[in-house]
Parts: C-alpha cells; sequence; structure tokens
C-alpha cells in the first residue's frame, strides 16, 4: 500500500496562567478513512531565569549558636530491658537496624567530659530524633523525660555536669512497641505501623554541645511578598542566674548567585530574665529587591537550578559584653490559600507531585533494615556511583514533578535543605496516621509532635504547606476538637503557610469537621474513583482548593497503574485541580531515589516496584516515564478526549490502544478540543503549535 506523508500546521496563542483554556483545530481531511494521531503534549516554553550549577549544594544546617561541640557518636553500652548489657552503635540508624528487631526498650549509656568555654556556659545533650520516649540520667540523677517523634530531643545538663568534668550519661529509651494504650493503639505518632523498619531508639545524630551563658536559641524569619517586608522573631535564652539586658543586632547575605542592596536591620534591646528565655520581634522591614530576590521553585524543569536564598545573621551581646552569634537561612516567598486557590509569591500554583513513603525505603537492608533518610545512599550526599538526594531531587523535577508531600515519616533536616536549595516544594507532614494510633489517651504526644515538626522546620522556604495529619477519617478516635488541636499546634507557631488534611476515601471538610473553616485550611480526599481503579473524578469543596492527595494505589505498582499516573492526573488536571498526588510513585520507578532496586524492598501493596535500578538504566527513555512527564509539564497542549479514550490502558500500560485511536471519514471535517495549560509562575501567554500527521 502506498502511504503518503501529509502535514497540517498551524499557531495559536492561549492567553492563560496557572488554569487550562480550549482552543479548537478545524482540520479537513481528504485522504480517505486512515487514523489521525492527535496532538502530543507541547515542551514547556523557555523561560527567562537564571540557572545556576547545582555543585554548591551543602544541606548547611543553620542557626547553632554553639560555642563548642562534641560528636557523641559512636560505641555506647546498650542494655535492652530483660536482657544482659552488650554495645550498639550510636546513632547507627537506631535499634532496629543494628539487628535489634525485637526490643521495645532500652538503656544506652557512655562517658562524657564537658568542655571548659573559659566563661559562663550552658551545656546540652542533643539526639537529632529520639523514638520515642528518651528519660536521659547524669551519674544517676534523672535529668528530665522526653517524647518525640522523628525530631530532635535535647537536654541542659547544666546542672548536672560543671565544665570540665568527667560523668556518666544514661538514656532509657523507649520505642513505640512500649508505649501503647489498654487496647494496643500507640500513644505516639508512628508514621507507618504496617512498616516493620521504622527507626526505632536513638538515630541521626548525638552530640554535647556548649553555649554561652547567654545565646541565641531560635529565630524565626517572616518574608510577605504582598507586603515587601520581613520580620523575624528572635529567641534569646538566659541560663545564668541574673537577669540580664541583651542588644540584638541582625544583617543579610546572599546565599547563591544573587547580588542585592539589602535593607538595614534595626537593633533591638530586651531584657531576658534568669534562667528563662524572651522573645523580641524586629521588624517589619521594608523589602525592596524584586522577584529576583525571591525563592521560586524549579517550575519549568531547569538542570542545574539553584534557588535564591538569604543568611541572617544575629549577634546578641549581653551587658557583660559577652556575645552569641547565629545564622538562619531563609527564602523570601510568600505561600498562600485564597478561595479555590493556592498562591506561591501572588501567583497562582497548581501542585503536582508525589507522597513520598519512607517508610518502604526503611525496609531496604542496608547494612541492616531502617532509618533509610539517613543511611541510605539516595537520600545523603552525592557519593562514588551514587548521585544522592540532590539527584533523587532533580529526578522528581525533570520528570515535571513539582511537590513532594513527605507522608507520614518527616524528612530529614538535609532532605529539606537541599529542596530549598534545588527549587522543589514539599507538603511537610506529621507523622500522625489513623487506625492505629490513639488520639485520646495520646493527644499530648500527638500535638506536641505537630508543634515540634513546625517548629524544626518553618525556616525552610521549600515547605509549601503542612499537612496535620493522614486519613484520620477511619480512626473511630478522632474528633473535631483534635483536629483543631493538631491545626492549633502549627498555625500558632508558624502562621505563614496554609495547612490541610489528607484525608480518607468520601471525607469532607463541611461534614466532618464543620467548626475548622479556617481560611487557609482545606481537606483533600483520597481515591475518589475506588481503590486500585483508574478514574477522572475530583475532590470539590465550594470556596476551597479542589483535588485529591492519593489515587491509583495499589495499582501504582503495575504498568497498567502506571500508565494512569499520567491519563488520570490529566483529566483531573483538566478539571482545574489545584493539587494532585497519584499514589505512589516509588511503586512503580522506586530509583526516582537513586540506586534503588525492584528487589530491594517489598512495597506497601505487598508486592515489587515496577522499575528500578535494575531494569531501567535509562529511565528518561522510557514511554511511560516520558507520558508521565508529559501529563505532568507545566506548560502543556493535551487532546483530553484523546487521552481519555485510552485512559485505562491495559495489563502492559500500552498507550494509545488501538481500538481508542480515531477513525475518519474521506473529506470528513473534524474538530478536535485542545486543552493548553500554563502552570508556569511567571509568563501569561502560552504559544501553541500544532501538526497533524498522516
Amino acid at each position: 500500500m502506498h502511504r503518503t506523508n501529509v502535514r497540517w500546521g498551524g499557531r495559536l496563542s492561549a492567553s492563560v496562567r496557572g488554569l487550562a483554556a480550549t482552543v479548537a483545530l478545524g482540520l479537513t481531511l481528504t485522504l480517505g478513512g486512515l487514523p489521525l494521531a492527535t496532538p502530543e503534549p507541547a515542551l514547556a516554553a523557555p523561560v527567562a531565569t537564571q540557572s545556576v550549577a547545582a555543585a554548591g549544594l551543602d544541606g548547611v544546617a543553620a542557626g547553632n549558636a554553639a560555642i563548642a561541640s562534641v560528636d557523641l557518636s559512636g560505641t555506647w553500652s546498650f542494655t535492652p530491658s530483660g536482657r544482659g548489657t552488650t554495645s550498639i552503635t550510636v546513632p547507627g540508624g537506631g535499634w532496629y537496624k543494628q539487628g535489634f528487631t525485637d526490643v521495645n526498650e532500652a538503656v544506652y549509656s557512655r562517658s562524657i567530659t564537658v568542655p571548659d568555654s573559659g566563661q559562663p556556659q550552658s551545656t546540652w545533650i542533643e539526639f537529632g530524633a529520639v523514638n520515642h520516649q528518651a528519660t536521659l540520667s547524669v551519674d544517676g540523677r534523672v535529668v528530665a523525660t522526653q517524647t518525640t517523634a522523628f525530631t530532635p530531643s535535647n537536654f541542659d545538663i547544666s546542672s548536672y555536669a560543671a565544665p570540665g568534668t568527667t560523668h556518666t550519661i544514661s538514656v532509657q529509651v523507649k520505642g513505640r512497641g512500649a508505649l501503647r494504650s489498654s487496647d494496643g493503639k500507640y500513644l505516639v505518632p508512628i508514621a507507618a505501623d504496617w512498616s516493620e523498619a521504622i527507626p526505632q531508639g536513638i538515630y541521626r545524630s548525638a552530640s554535647l554541645r556548649v553555649y554561652p551563658a547567654v545565646y541565641v536559641s531560635d529565630t524565626f524569619v517572616r518574608t510577605s511578598v504582598a507586603n515587601r517586608t520581613l520580620s523575624y522573631d528572635v529567641s534569646v535564652t538566659n541560663s545564668s542566674s541574673a537577669s540580664r539586658t541583651v542588644t540584638l543586632n541582625g544583617s543579610i547575605t546572599s546565599d547563591g548567585a544573587g547580588s542585592f542592596s539589602y535593607p538595614q536591620l534595626p537593633q533591638q534591646t530586651v531584657t531576658v530574665a534568669a534562667r528563662s528565655t524572651a522573645k523580641v520581634t524586629v521588624g517589619p522591614v521594608a523589602w525592596n529587591l524584586g522577584a529576583t530576590s525571591y525563592w521560586w521553585p524549579n517550575v519549568p524543569y531547569r538542570s542545574g537550578y539553584r534557588a535564591q536564598l538569604h543568611r541572617l545573621a544575629i549577634r546578641a551581646t549581653a551587658d557583660d559584653g559577652r556575645t552569641s552569634d547565629a545564622t538562619y537561612r531563609f527564602g523570601f516567598r510568600e505561600s498562600t490559600q485564597n478561595g479555590e486557590y493556592y498562591y506561591l509569591n501572588g501567583a497562582r500554583v497548581n501542585f503536582r507531585g508525589d507522597s513520598l513513603q519512607g517508610a518502604d525505603y526503611d525496609r531496604i537492608n542496608n547494612g541492616g533494615k531502617g532509618d533509610a533518610y539517613d543511611t541510605l545512599p539516595g537520600f545523603l550526599p552525592p557519593s562514588s556511583g551514587n548521585g544522592g538526594w540532590p539527584a533523587a531531587v532533580n529526578n522528581y523535577q525533570r520528570l515535571n514533578y513539582n511537590v513532594v508531600r513527605m507522608h507520614m515519616e518527616p524528612a530529614s533536616p538535609y532532605m529539606l535543605d537541599v529542596a530549598d536549595e534545588m527549587g522543589l516544594m514539599v507538603i511537610d507532614e506529621t507523622a500522625i496516621r489513623s487506625g492505629s494510633q490513639d488520639f485520646v489517651s495520646g493527644r499530648n504526644n500527638m500535638v506536641a509532635h505537630a508543634r515540634a515538626l513546625t517548629l524544626r522546620d518553618r525556616n525552610h522556604p521549600a515547605i509549601i504547606r503542612w499537612s496535620q495529619i493522614n486519613e484520620p477519617s477511619s480512626n473511630n478516635n478522632d474528633s473535631q476538637q483534635f483536629q483543631q488541636d493538631l491545626y492549633a499546634a502549627m498555625n500558632g507557631n508558624d502562621g505563614t503557610r496554609p495547612i490541610s488534611i489528607d484525608a480518607g476515601p468520601g471525607a469532607d471538610s463541611p461534614s466532618r469537621y464543620p467548626a475548622m473553616n479556617y481560611s487557609n485550611f482545606a481537606i483533600f480526599a483520597h481515591y475518589l474513583d475506588g481503590v486500585g481503579r483508574y478514574g477522572e473524578a475530583l475532590n470539590r469543596h465550594s470556596g476551597r482548593p479542589d483535588g485529591e492527595g492519593e489515587y491509583i494505589w495499589p495499582a501504582c505498582s503495575t504498568k497498567q497503574g502506571f500508565t494512569w499516573f499520567a491519563t488520570a492526573t490529566a483529566a483531573k488536571r483538566g478539571k482545574d485541580a489545584s493539587d494532585l498526588r497519584p499514589y505512589t510513585l516509588l511503586s512503580a520507578w522506586a530509583s526516582v531515589v537513586p540506586g534503588v532496586r525492584t528487589t530491594d524492598f517489598t512495597t506497601e501493596e505487598n508486592t515489587r516496584p515496577v522499575y528500578g535500578a535494575d531494569n531501567l538504566p535509562d529511565p528518561w527513555s522510557n514511554a511511560q516515564i516520558q507520558r508521565v512527564q508529559a501529563a505532568f509539564n507545566p506548560v502543556a497542549a493535551i487532546d483530553l478526549p484523546y487521552w481519555s479514550a485510552s485512559g485505562n490502558s491495559d495489563s502492559n500500560g500500552n498507550f494509545p490502544l488501538a481500538q481508542a485511536v480515531p477513525t475518519y471519514a474521506r473529506n470528513a471535517t473534524v474538530t478536535r478540543n485542545i486543552t493548553v495549560f500554563n502552570d508556569d509562575l511567571t509568563n501569561t501567554a502560552v504559544g501553541f503549535t500544532w501538526t497533524a500527521r498522516l
């Protein structure tokens, strides 16, 4: 059969930003009844935005005002409850990772020597994270008990350990198994109860730190693009026995390629009573440095992009002449919810991304199972043969995912630092989940965790929204008051970001929590089309952002389900959704985190991922990944009915399906409605070029 290659073409322009526009193409076909290949999504239009090399990614922890620090990592004495004493590595990923898989409670101990700074000082033992209850003693004297989940646990030992002296410290730790209510539910936020490998005990880091007697203990930077102002709250701690008058001075420098004429920051004076902490607010200070000084995400994707960040240096000078210095990194940006939509720096932003379930990666046996965020190479700085977490972020962004919900297991500080630097938006979620957690008896621990997570992470510009809980509706001890308490813990210690709930199927804000009508609050339901099914439904709440927090699971670990990541998302995107996150990418493409193989772990749905480093060496040439790239492209033109016709795909994930490709009669006039998307944050017009091929 003789085949003739024929092309039609044209150019249109759609004025659109943050939403979809539809243009009609009228085609007259004169070559007989052959199938017409309808337009594929257009590539993102070039954007005039500075791109800088990502080689400077550092994940620098900011703010620590310590004048001396001793790393306590290494071998500690370890006595599991009811057993003899052995040894363990701290942090070492916690006790589960090191083979103590049936331990619920244990005592850690070691000797320490307190540095003498030569001046009045405050001495602390600081753990990067403890799951979950830690009672610290010095030479057998109890200092304090703290109950935490995935966040730091810090103890003031100044009254128990003088400078220059040596002591034995012990830490009695209760894991999740030792903290249950009478009906067996957990009294602490445990993230994913189905994962045996969630870190337990002391993990992430362990240090002895010495601070001046009067020191900067915290700073929260607040920025407003709408008002073009900067403010910051400085907390000053006075550990001495006398009241002190403290003078605060601040200055700002660039952390990135930009060079700016920063505003001069006013001096402030505060009186801090003995053995107490005082907070003083500086500002608002005018910020007239323009949009290039703002923190912007890497949207559309640019290789090597680095977001603009800044550093605020604080010096506190006490009335005895002694000083304390601390530095805090921040991004100048504003994340808001206004009615139906979210906005970033005044531009509508639509979230398209993933829910990263760290509990799955915890199941990888990498010198033991557990604590993937602190021990698995794909979550760490780049190393030999592995690009680390920066490469994972780049994979997300190249896939055209602009947001990641850190699902239940909070990210490490390093992961958030890199997200700040590379411009990946993050939804920061607590470890509170329905089902096996007791929201009544464990209420105080849950609320304290929400507060601690907010205080730990609130200076990260990448965090665009808080998620206060996952799927509460299936928990019979959930209540509106409990949800209001969580909201107050997060909003009351931040107030600069929207807050949401990722709710179970059918959960509805007006009916379930009628009093939670806060202007910065929303609920996103899950599985509107049913669990493990293809569909195009969308969560609708009048006056609130629309979307869907989870869909597709457990079919996400099949090739057919992976195609739904593209087809279902495109269809829901065409309905003006503000937030879409198919669940979960790791089940389809485990090596989005570099180096992970399909054989490395069993997923939440009790199967193996579809793709990994072992069977997908070049992901960007894979047709399914290319299809997802197209569906998530911030600037795209999609024939939605054509996509929908093959939306359910087949068991092999094929697209398009042969039977779904339209056939037209000779001399027919055909109109195709093409939906043009613009989720760029700067440009308001899209140039649209089309061709039709025979």
